[in-house]
């Protein structure tokens, strides 16, 4: 096969792969969460949508150092101050903390995200484990909310009780759109 045959083949079948993606997975239900760095700074925005396997979450963000940072869905829609007012990470199940824990992972256990030179992140992630659903058992929208949390350094992925990322430094309530 020539080479401009195979890129665009290559081209034609990542296209196809695209309109399919969009298609089975942007489903149903979106929230999103408007995230603040802990001086109050504005840090971008985390797009949640309900997919067929889960719920894709978009991160848009930007002022954070450069490098892996543990995000989190965490239990209480409460991000003001040091952000310990959104308590643990998201565990309807009771599960343990990491993708590397035989007993886990929580629900809002999610893949470290990494921010580039500039500060900014560009990122989409898939968790299994969250439900947009209103009408679900364990959805993200009970009484007292839920949030998305980013520490300051990568979370690695077994310690208890949050991956030992460090300090929390953004929080997003999230609000169903």
């Amino acid at each position: 096969m020539s080479l401009i045959r195979f890129v665009t083949f290559s081209a034609a079948a990542a296209l196809g792969l695209a309109a399919f993606t969009q298609t089975a997975f942007a489903v149903g239900e979106k929230a999103t969460a408007a995230m603040k760095l802990t001086d109050g700074k504005d840090a971008g925005t985390v797009t949640l949508t309900e997919a067929t396997a889960g719920v894709i979450l978009k991160f848009e963000l930007k002022g954070l150092a450069p490098g892996p940072h543990a995000v989190h869905v965490h239990e209480t829609g409460k991000c003001d101050g040091d952000i310990s007012g959104a308590g643990g990470i998201y565990n309807p199940l009771g599960a343990k903390h990491g993708f590397l824990n035989d007993e886990g992972p929580m629900a809002g256990d999610l893949p470290n995200i990494y921010a580039s030179a500039d500060g900014t992140v560009v990122a989409e992630v898939l968790s299994p484990f969250l439900t947009l659903s209103k009408d679900a058992e364990e959805t993200l929208f009970d009484s007292d909310k839920t949030s998305v949390v980013i520490a300051e350094g990568a979370d690695d992925y077994e310690s208890e009780p949050d991956g030992s990322g460090g300090a929390r430094i953004a929080c997003g309530v999230i609000v169903a759109k």
